[in-house]
């Protein structure tokens, strides 16, 4: 970060905890490695952090107050005020009962209650207020997790300029699961209001790019996504610890005094140790049943290795989380009651929190870490692990559902679901040479400790800040939003005019079949001002067939028209289409028709257009991603097929275009410029890949304008089909 730019870090849980005792109000300090770090990075930049304070009781009581003071002036941290009410139905019910379960993969788990939706709503916007009275100009705003995935919308609204980015710790689901979730398209829209989203791994970033287009049918690519004119830069970034929290305790008298309590208390056996919160993603089932299924094939490791499983409570009065408390303690017991003997328990359950010294003994004092998760989004238990057995011969066991797997790859990966194959792995663990143990826990300490969370920290603001630096300056190529006020002033002084304009994408919105692309209201009246009297020629350039364009501006006395993408042309007064070429040669079709047929079969919701001289095949309807894959499977056969003769395949929004190489919207630019050679003022306006042959025709003094900012030829870009049709209004009044 640039040394004048405060960070300002908004997240729902604070660094410090508020507490109500007997005698007050008590201040604790948050666990986990997203305070760790902040921290540093927030007293460098004089940053801020925003939430809530966790508890929503008594709100006006004046010792509370006096609490919530202290921490603004000496810790720059300051509270989001929610009512109780609201609280509870923002974090226990849709962020906790909704988002939660359903980004886990449990849609049977998923609640949803219009008033939880309506609260989550108000509980981000209370957020958004909260950082707009806060905000100082040049400040990067750092939005954290799923209960704030509208606010960076929000925010945008508010502060157009600010530097905004979002970092999702939890999973982000595939796109047929996140379509079941209620109010999707909201969050999916909230998200897009940042500059920059990060994802714990690269299948949570697909994920969301997949959704994207499922859902709100945006497209993008791997690293960016456009946002009505604005590009949103996405990444892949997992999340790291703070080595030294774990390391530094290794030699601290309460954590020696523990790992020697333990190593009394287990002499002779062998330690097998898992730390979760009590959540039904962590699969703590499942792992008691592997190991029940451990005991049983293996009659050896009987009274030589012991479970202990941490399961720090959570969100206890919720169902779900009692019906999975009440099928542990059933499990612990039934292990237990089955294989006990007087010397010898093989599950010790500890149901609390425990402090990080005894955490830390307990990653010394065990041989095998066994991280199971069904789902998470990286799971930093596995890397604590690690951290802190350093040379140590431990062993990781780790889900190939957690996020951390994908960087983990010495560790072995189970599959939690499968209790048999994880029973063997974990037997495989055990049995593992010194040699190769030392060699998987070193690989994997030299990646933890490089790959940080401040590491992370880093290279997200380093990441936000070229974000949003890119579109501060409109980037360092092309296109840069249009100035509206200066091509309206160029127009009113130029004295001859030549405008080209696309259809479909660029004059109207895309319809799902060509039949339905009808002008939309007004636009024919605003073509036929345009084309008023001498100083203006008027081009309508579109891949319609001729029929559509005579039929829908065939009336339009002074509008040029060409069909077909360019191959057919005809002059304003006249009936008559032009072919550009003097003789077409159409039994190509024949050929090509059954293959185009062919991949409709495969393509429910596809179909083929048959223009006078090309033919289409149209994958709007269909599956999106399914559809860009055979698209570029078609394009990719035709290439072959077609190679020795003049026809091509072009790829165009949703449809893939068979025509011959001179039907292209560059020859119809040169033709025009022939018949109207005095013009001072030349605009091209298009949205796709077939404009690019236009755009290429004009000299870089033209007004070149692409439709979405995606890569382009054109100088300037446009939000969208209104704001086209809104720009030409004010043209036409601007003479």
């Amino acid at each position: 970060m640039e040394s004048r730019q405060r960070l300002v870090v908004v997240s729902n849980r604070l660094p410090l905890t508020l507490v109500r005792s007997h005698d007050g109000w008590r201040t604790e300090r948050s666990s986990g490695g997203l305070a760790s770090a902040m921290n540093p990075i927030l007293r460098r930049n004089k940053g801020i952090w925003i939430g809530w304070s966790g508890n929503s009781l008594t709100l006006e009581d004046p010792q509370r107050q006096e609490v919530l003071k202290r921490w603004a002036e000496r810790d720059r941290i300051f509270a989001v005020e929610l009512p109780a009410n609201l609280a509870e139905k923002f974090y226990e019910g849709y962020a906790n009962q909704t988002l939660w379960p359903l980004f886990h993969y449990f849609p049977s788990s998923l609640v949803f209650d219009p008033e939880g939706w309506q609260a989550y709503v108000e509980a981000n916007r209370m957020f958004c207020n909260a950082v707009v009275q806060h905000h100082q100009p040049g400040d990067v705003i750092w939005v954290h997790d799923y209960h704030l995935m509208l606010l960076p919308e929000m925010l945008r609204a508010a502060l157009p300029d600010a530097s905004i980015g979002f970092f999702l710790h939890i999973p982000f689901p595939s796109s047929d699961v996140i379509r079941i979730l209620p109010r999707r398209r909201e969050l999916l829209k909230g998200l897009l209001g940042a500059d920059f989203i990060a994802f714990q791994t690269h299948s949570h970033l697909h994920h969301f790019r997949s959704s994207l287009l499922r859902i709100i049918g945006r497209e993008s690519t791997m690293d960016q996504v456009d946002a009505g004119g604005r590009s949103v830069r996405l990444e892949a970034l997992p999340i790291g610890i703070a080595p030294d929290d774990f390391v530094g305790q290794l030699e601290k008298d309460d954590t020696r005094k523990h790992l020697a309590n333990l190593r009394r208390r287990f002499e002779g056996r062998r330690i097998l140790l898992a730390v979760d919160r009590m959540d039904y993603s962590k699969g703590i089932p499942q792992r008691l049943r592997a190991f029940r299924r451990l005991l049983e094939e293996e009659a050896h490791l009987r009274g030589s290795v012991v479970l202990i499983q941490v399961a720090v409570p959570s969100r206890g009065h919720i169902y779900a989380y009692e019906r999975l408390q009440r099928e542990v303690n059933e499990l612990v017991g039934e292990i237990n009651g089955h294989y006990s003997t007087p010397e010898w328990t093989p599950v010790v359950y500890i149901r609390r929190a425990i402090s990080r010294p005894e955490l830390v003994a307990l990653y010394l004092a065990a041989e095998i870490g066994w991280v199971s998760p069904l789902r998470d989004g990286m799971n930093l238990v596995a890397k604590e692990f690690v951290a802190c057995k350093g040379k140590e011969t431990g062993v990781l066991v780790l889900s190939e559902f957690a996020g951390a797997a994908e960087e983990m790859g010495e560790a072995l990966l189970v599959n939690p679901f499968d209790e048999e194959q994880m029973a063997a792995v974990v037997g495989r663990a055990l049995s593992l040479p010194p040699e190769e143990r030392r060699e998987r826990m070193t690989a994997l300490h030299r990646r933890v400790l490089r790959n940080n969370v401040f590491a992370w920290s880093e290279r997200f603001l380093e990441h936000l800040r070229r974000a949003a630096s890119s579109r501060v300056q409109g980037g360092s190529e092309r296109p840069t939003p249009l100035d509206w006020g200066a091509l309206a002033k160029a127009y009113a002084e130029a004295s001859r005019r030549v405008i080209f304009l696309d259809y479909d994408g660029t004059l109207a919105p895309f319809a799902g079949r060509p039949e339905h692309a009808v002008p939309p209201p007004g636009l024919l009246e605003l073509l036929t001002g345009l084309t008023a009297g001498s100083a203006n020629c008027v081009v309508l350039i579109s891949g319609r067939r001729s029929a559509d364009l005579d039929n829908w501006f065939g009336a339009i006395p002074g509008l040029w028209l060409a069909a077909e993408h360019g191959g057919l042309l005809r002059a304003p007064g006249s009936r008559e289409w032009e072919l550009l070429r003097s003789h077409v040669d159409d039994e190509w079709k024949m050929r090509v028709q059954p293959v185009l047929e062919h991949f409709v079969d495969r393509t429910p919701g596809s179909f083929v257009e048959e223009k006078q001289h090309s033919l289409v095949w149209h994958h709007r309807m269909s599956d999106p991603e399914f559809g860009e894959w055979l698209a570029n499977e078609l394009v990719a056969m035709l290439e072959g097929m077609l190679a020795e003769t003049d026809l091509r395949a072009f790829r165009g929004r949703k449809a893939v275009e068979i025509k011959p190489t001179w039907m292209n919207k560059g020859e119809v630019v040169t033709r025009i410029l022939t018949e109207c050679p005095e013009s001072n003022f030349r605009m091209a306006i298009g949205d796709d890949r077939t404009d690019e042959d236009m755009f290429a025709k004009l000299d870089d003094n033209a007004w070149t304008i692409h439709v979405g900012k995606g890569a382009t030829r054109a100088r300037f870009f446009i939000s969208d089909p209104a704001a086209v049709r809104g720009l030409l209004g004010r043209l036409l009044a601007s003479a």
